[in-house]
């Protein structure tokens, strides 16, 4: 039976109020800009480059117009590589780029070490007791 599968992996997105979502990520680069765009909320986005097998995506304008902090996508950048800079509105992660340069999608076991790193990083906030 033929593969009909029309994703190549994976992409977690982490917005800014701390809620963060694992998506199919499509083999067919057209749709690629369109998603970003869509789940980082935004019309420009910039790609950090934080491993040859790591991407993540951001509003190229989100420190310009005043985008929450993205305290989960700054802290799984600072778990990489050394912080220089905070990051500001909802951010997409992705695999890295093959030798065309589109954008790959995380494997199954690169985007479930990601989502346990932002799980075990301190990024939720702990459930509340009630009063």
């Amino acid at each position: 039976m033929p593969n009909t599968r029309t994703t190549t992996g994976f992409a977690l997105l982490v917005r800014t109020d701390g809620q963060f979502r694992l998506l199919d990520w499509p083999n067919n680069d057209d749709q690629h800009l369109k998603i970003l765009y869509a789940v980082c909320d935004c019309d420009h986005v910039d790609a950090v480059q934080i491993t040859d097998h790591l991407t993540m995506w951001v509003d190229d304008e989100g420190m310009l117009n005043e985008s929450a902090l993205n305290q989960g996508a700054t802290l799984l950048y600072a778990l990489h590589r050394p912080l220089h800079q905070p990051y500001f509105g909802h951010a997409l992660f992705t695999g890295g780029a093959d030798a065309h340069g589109n954008t790959l999608g995380l494997a199954e076991l690169e985007a479930a070490s990601l989502v346990e790193m932002y799980l075990t990083a301190g990024t939720i906030p702990a459930q509340r007791a009630a009063r």
